[in-house]
């Protein structure tokens, strides 16, 4: 059951409801289809239902599922529709990290660069005129040495590039507070299987965005132990044009290999010659440049095969269904039979199919950490039962 409060009071007015959760979109995001009655009252004669408030733009929305809060913001688009027989309107809305992802990050309050600074405490410093919380889930690794905001970017893309170098996802919890996390960490509410208690399923597939090489290109602070240190000799005098010799070269092949970062990531998937550059958006030296390099080839995996299931009803024994959970799924019709991970859950509550939920599921490695698992996209081989001894005597 979706409860619905707008400005702090029970909202009954809608006829249908959508909640959508997705770890691809950052923010969650609301639908509600309204009968608008004040409209209706002053326009058409035969209206006599009771009356909501009318739903304006920038009012508060909270809504529960099944008891549990799942998503706090604002609504911020409102459209209206007027027949012979009634007046009605659709609204929408995101929760709070919406923002996050319209404005620009660089504020008075908020420094253009960061230094020596470890992930979860740039995002805390990005997000806080914002009123957002942040929660770390997983160890994020060694500090940025420098983490520069750039002058036009948004909250959502200083974030985020920081998170892609350290092969993290940041989620919104729904309820204001992003989540810093890997992937899969926990277990979903229930099964999937198809026949079973599957209603509908759809798949869509692309090898558009997939790439066979993968590469990543930045720059470190220094050239590190790549440079030797130069020592002075104070007796030294300067030499004349004609005793100066020309370089080797090696003075600057060091520099270079200590300052230029080049990551690969390879997708045996893809067999012809399709590669891909990035350049990397914060500092970066060798490993965080590869990290970034498997991140980007794994999320594109991902976004090329995604399977939709639409179940009866919002949760399992008390238990949502939850983005970034893994499930086990049985489908004979698509030929899976393995552990996948839900990428997106859409709740839905209308007239017409009462209480469903949409999952969007694709192979648990889209978003992991490293080299995929070549097991994880292979399925479970069936149990072999045991043969009965036809031979036995009862002893």
């Amino acid at each position: 059951m979706i409860e619905v409060m707008i400005n702090s009071t029970l909202f009954e007015g809608w006829t249908g409801a959508e909640v959508s959760l997705d770890m691809k979109e950052f923010a969650a995001k609301f639908m509600l289809y309204c009968h608008d009655q004040d409209a209706s009252a002053a326009t058409l004669a035969h209206v006599h239902s009771a009356k909501n408030k009318r739903l304006k733009r920038g009012a508060t929305v909270s809504i529960k599922i099944d008891g549990t809060a799942v998503l706090n913001g604002h609504v911020e688009k409102r459209s209206s529709n007027i027949e012979s027989q009634f007046a009605d309107i659709t609204v929408e809305g995101r929760c709070k990290l919406g923002d996050l992802i319209d404005c620009t990050a660089l504020v008075d309050d908020t420094p253009a660069e960061m230094h020596n600074v470890k992930l979860e405490d740039a995002v805390r410093r990005i997000v806080k005129p914002y009123g957002i919380g942040v929660r770390s889930e997983v160890d994020t690794g060694a500090p940025f040495a420098r983490y520069s905001i750039d002058l036009d970017e948004s909250p959502f893309t200083a974030i985020e590039k920081g998170a892609r170098q350290r092969q993290v996802r940041v989620l919104s919890d729904g309820v204001g507070n992003v989540v810093i996390t890997r992937t899969g960490e926990d277990k979903a509410a229930g099964a999937i299987s198809l026949p079973g208690n599957v209603l509908k399923a759809s798949i869509d597939e692309s090898d558009e965005g997939r790439y066979s090489k993968t590469v990543v290109r930045g720059t470190s602070e220094r050239a590190g132990k790549k440079r030797g240190k130069a020592k002075l000799d104070a007796t030294a005098e300067p030499l004349l044009p004609s005793e100066r010799t020309g370089s080797d070269g090696s003075a600057t092949n060091a520099e270079r290999a200590g300052t230029a970062a080049t990551g690969l990531a390879e997708d045996d998937e893809i067999d012809r010659y399709r590669p891909k550059v990035y350049l990397a958006r914060t500092k970066a030296d060798h490993d965080a440049a590869k990290d970034e390099a498997e991140w980007r080839r794994n999320t594109a995996r991902g976004a090329s095969e995604e399977i939709t299931y639409i179940m009866r009803g919002h949760s399992v024994d008390g238990s949502l269904w939850r983005p970034n959970t893994t499930v086990p799924v049985a489908d004979a019709f698509n030929d899976i039979n393995r552990d996948m991970l839900i990428s997106k859950v859409t709740f839905i509550q209308n007239n017409d199919d009462g209480a469903i939920t949409s999952l969007a599921v694709t192979s648990p490695d889209a978003f992991q950490k490293g080299d995929p698992k070549k097991k994880q996209r292979k399925n479970k081989p069936a149990k072999k039962k045991k043969a009965l001894d036809t031979t036995a005597e009862p002893l």
